[in-house]
């Protein structure tokens, strides 16, 4: 009994010094964002094949939108993100909605909106931005930086939102 105490402590003891002494997680495997940090760049295609870049909107105010057809706050949060993008000039801003599901959903292909509906199937730019928590929007400037993120359904065309992004 006593040799099997010491064994049950050693291999204890072993296990603790391992965990100590491992290192923590690699600086590549944390996301990426953070607010007044140059947004990450992606590619990924829309429902038509054709990719779409982050970078290309530099110069716009860019929403990144996470989504998934089975979130309400993102299906709820949608007619008002049409709403804000229509009352902006012509392409100033620009919605990049990234749905997150492996497979796109079919009823969202006819969707009659004036935004980018993008797949990320794999969820490699959702991990890579960290967005868990849907929806979750990165408000990136005209720079390419990120100035806010909102997890959360919200009315994007709220007056208090419009006259926040106008001033970026």
């Amino acid at each position: 009994m006593n040799q099997l105490l010491r064994y049950i402590c050693a291999c204890l003891f072993t296990l603790t010094v391992l965990a100590v002494a491992a290192p923590g997680k690699a600086e590549s495997d944390a996301p990426l964002v953070r607010t007044g940090a140059l947004a990450p760049n992606f590619k990924l295609p829309t429902l038509s094949g054709e990719n779409k870049s982050l970078a290309q909107y530099r110069g716009k105010i860019v929403l990144v939108n996470f989504w998934a057809s089975w979130c309400p706050y993102c299906r709820d949060e949608m007619p008002s993100m049409d709403r804000l993008v229509k009352s902006f000039p012509k392409g100033d801003l620009v919605v990049l909605a990234v749905n997150v599901e492996k497979r796109f959903p079919e009823k969202y292909r006819r969707a009659p909106v004036s935004f980018n509906f993008l797949s990320d199937a794999t969820g490699q730019v959702q991990q890579r931005y960290g967005a868990n928590r849907l929806p979750d929007t990165f408000i990136v400037d005209r720079k390419g930086i990120i100035r806010q993120r909102v997890t959360g359904g919200i009315e994007w065309d709220a007056p208090k939102v419009v006259s926040y992004l106008k001033s970026l």
